[in-house]
């Protein structure tokens, strides 16, 4: 059957930049398009990190950010969909960072908030221009509508530290890993998976006509639920595992090359 949906991930699978893609995805997304096929982003950062991206391929309509939590209109950039934390899962997920010395912070709004800075949020949102602020009574706080919450690992310490946060979360939060470092919490059961499922339904898309394509831990989910789940070359194992292909790297154009293979070819 034709893929008429395309879910891409952006940081290690379309691109490794913060606001560039290559001429040859950007190309092969553009045919895609104008064959008539839905190309969406599916990715753990939120809209002002996306904005760049979202410009560069000419997107619009839905967007899925924050690994799923959010369902958002590109145009307006309003969400469509928000899943998010307890305010009580908010608090517990701080105060064990803070036990473990691991930075965390939440968003609200697509401002970024942690309770003090440090070497990984101070590159984090220079990287993509992100607002943010320090406040010292985070953990004193409720707080409602946050999407996510970002934890920040040593990358020799990655694995260790998503086995922990898994363990201690368990029932309560949804954990995943995607950037080097990057430990991301979503609510229970939220994963770009249940988004891309939500998105298909709006769009009246098949499950058997949609394309996933990503290289790590959050998105195996959706890997695995598309009718066709695709993972970079340089991936994460467990990922490329459930992947029903495995494409060439980021940096190799895999994008493009599942796109001209297995898309372009069915709409000819």
């Amino acid at each position: 059957m034709a893929i008429k949906l395309i879910a891409l991930d952006i940081d290690g699978t379309l691109t490794n930049q913060p606001d560039k893609v290559s001429e040859r995805n950007r190309s092969a997304i553009q045919r895609a398009k104008d064959a008539g096929v839905f190309v969406i982003l599916a990715t753990g950062r939120g809209r002002i990190a996306t904005r760049p991206i979202w410009k560069e391929l000419d997107l619009h309509g839905p967007s899925i950010q924050y690994g799923g939590a959010m369902i958002a209109d590109i145009d307006s950039e309003r969400p469509l969909m928000m899943h998010a934390l307890p305010p009580e899962v908010i608090r517990e997920v701080l105060e064990y960072s803070v036990e473990q010395g691991i930075h965390a912070q939440i968003y609200l709004d697509d401002v970024v908030i942690f309770e003090k800075t440090s070497a990984f949020a101070e590159r984090y949102v220079a990287r993509h221009h992100i607002p943010y602020k320090v406040d010292p009574d985070l953990r004193k706080k409720t707080f409602h509508d946050v999407p996510k919450i970002l934890a920040f690992a040593e990358i020799d310490r990655q694995e260790e530290v998503l086995a922990a946060y898994r363990h201690r979360f368990q029932g309560i939060a949804q954990v995943s890993r995607s950037s080097p470092g990057f430990i991301e919490i979503n609510c229970l059961g939220i994963t770009k998976g249940s988004a891309l499922e939500e998105l298909s339904k709006m769009l009246g898309v098949s499950r058997s006509e949609v394309a996933a394509v990503g290289d790590n831990y959050l998105d195996q989910e959706m890997i695995e639920w598309a009718g066709l789940g695709a993972c970079v070359a340089d991936g994460a194992a467990s990922v490329k595992a459930v992947a029903d292909i495995v494409i060439p790297t980021c940096d190799e154009d895999g994008v493009a090359t599942m796109i001209e293979q297995y898309v372009l070819k069915n709409h000819n």
